[in-house]
Formats: structure tokens, sequence, C-alpha cells
């Protein structure tokens, strides 16, 4: 199955039209939104593959990245998204996209460091957890950056937090603050003048003022 659209070049297998066509509609209706929220002008075409079969996606996934991860979804650079034809296709290679967007706001941003790099795309991607349905979260036992940073296959707390975490930066700093701390890689003290616990302090009271 292939399929071009005017932003994507679609390559995948053995994947239903309806599928591809889905998923191909829900990245051009965000298309332009994603660009304009990330101050991006322009991309070039992006191919996006997409596998149908989880036994070959996984081993296509594991030979790019030297391991295994459990993951729906990864890109190679800002012009190609490789995902898996799951039920949440449409949520995921949207999810994606916006990873894609992001590296050209720092061409060195991926996974650098991973707590931002999964917040951006979770918030762009309205990816919001509530965070009352997070126990830690109403136990109060707030993971810090450095624990959020965990390897995927370590801990994957970030993507129940990333979508407030996102919000809380644009509701304090504005979008112009979210786009300097990518640039910074995260660097919170460089960009906002706080500490990263202080900054984590902060965080945590809004996210409780917010949504607890």
């Amino acid at each position: 199955m292939r399929l071009t659209t005017e932003h994507f070049r679609f390559f995948a297998g053995r994947t239903s039209a309806a599928a591809v066509q889905s998923a191909a509609d829900a990245l051009e209706r965000q298309y332009a939104r994603v660009l304009n929220d990330l101050n991006v002008t322009s991309l070039g075409p992006i191919t996006v593959q997409i596998w149908q079969d989880e036994a070959t996606y996984y081993a296509v996934l594991d030979r790019y990245f030297g391991m295994h991860y459990q993951s729906n979804g990864y890109i190679t650079g800002k012009d190609e998204l490789r995902v898996l034809a799951v039920a949440q296709l449409g949520v995921n290679i949207v999810h994606e996209f916006c990873h894609a967007v992001s590296l050209s706001v720092s061409s060195t941003f991926a996974n650098n460091p991973r707590w931002l790099w999964e917040t951006v795309a979770l918030y762009e991607n309205g990816e919001l957890v509530p965070p009352r349905t997070v126990d830690y979260l109403v136990r109060g036992a707030y993971p810090s950056l450095a624990e959020l940073n965990a390897d995927p296959n370590a801990g994957r707390q970030i993507y129940e937090l990333g979508y407030v975490i996102g919000k809380f930066i644009v509701a304090r700093w504005g979008r112009a603050g979210l786009l300097d701390l990518i640039r910074a890689h995260g660097d919170v003290h460089a960009v906002f003048g706080v500490t990263p616990a202080e900054f984590e302090t902060e965080m945590y009271a809004w996210i409780r003022a917010t949504y607890l």
C-alpha cells in the first residue's frame, strides 16, 4: 500500500488502505498547527513507513537502535516516521510527527533530554493523562526530572506526565519559553533562572492546583 499526500509519502506494506488513509488524514489535519506551534516555517516531504506485521516491525526497530524498545513508533530524523499499525495509529503517528518537527527547532534535541523530548510531543499531540488517575501524583510521590529521563525500558512515567508538564511550561513561560527550553536541551536554570528542584516544586504545585 502506497499513498502520497500534500506533505507525506506513505509506504505501508499490507496495512489496509482505510487505516493508511485515516493516518494520512490525521497528519494532514495537524500539519499546519504543529509547525505553527513550534515556529517552523516549512518541512520537506516526510516519508512514513507503516508496518502491519509486529514481528517484522520490531526486528527492524531492534536493528536500528541496536537493542529492543517496546515502542509503537519512532523517527529516524526529521523526514521519516516509522510506526506499527495498532489501534491508536492516528494518535501515534501524529506523536512521531511532533518529534520530527521539534528537530527543526534543535537538530540535536532527540532524547536530549528525554523528559522534554516526550513532553513536547505529548503536549503538542494533546495526550492528556488526567492526573487524578495517576496514583503517585494523588499520593504526592512526585518523580524528579532525572527520574523522568529514564530509558523507556526502565520507566514510562514521562508518558503519564508529559502533557501536563508541557501545559505548565506554556502557562508559566509561554510558547517562547518552551521553544527556548528545547534549544537549551532542557536547561531550566539557563532559560528560566531556576534550579531543577525549584522547577519541580513549582511544576507540581501548579499540577496540584490545576488538576488535583
